[in-house]
């Protein structure tokens, strides 16, 4: 299986198997994002705190997380602390490119 997890199953036998795979490489190469999964990892954060620790503008974080969560990497609940926030938490999840997986999938795109 190229993707497993909760981000969108890729593996054998599905049709689109090099599309998903592309859009989560596409997803990992941001390097905003990759950072933001780094920081949720480390401790479920609010888009405030990630903004801050990133330089970025709330605008972009929250756009950045937006896609992270749709692409299945993170997810978010509301928490009420002084005020209701927004809480991003990783999901799990797990990428394995090998020279094999490669080749089945060379194999299925020649037809075979």
């Amino acid at each position: 299986m190229l993707v497993s997890g909760r981000v969108g199953d890729v593996g054998e036998g599905e049709a689109g198997d090099v599309e998903r795979l592309v859009g989560v490489l596409r997803m990992l190469a941001n390097p905003i994002r990759l950072k933001m999964l780094a920081l949720i990892a480390v401790k479920p954060r609010h888009a405030y705190e990630l903004a801050k620790a990133l330089g970025l503008s709330y605008p972009l974080t929250h756009m950045h997380l937006r896609a992270l969560e749709r692409a299945g990497f993170v997810e978010s609940e509301v928490v009420e602390e002084a005020r209701l926030k927004r809480v991003y938490k990783l999901k799990d999840f797990r990428i394995v490119i090998s020279a094999e997986e490669l080749r089945k999938l060379g194999e299925k795109l020649e037809g075979g």
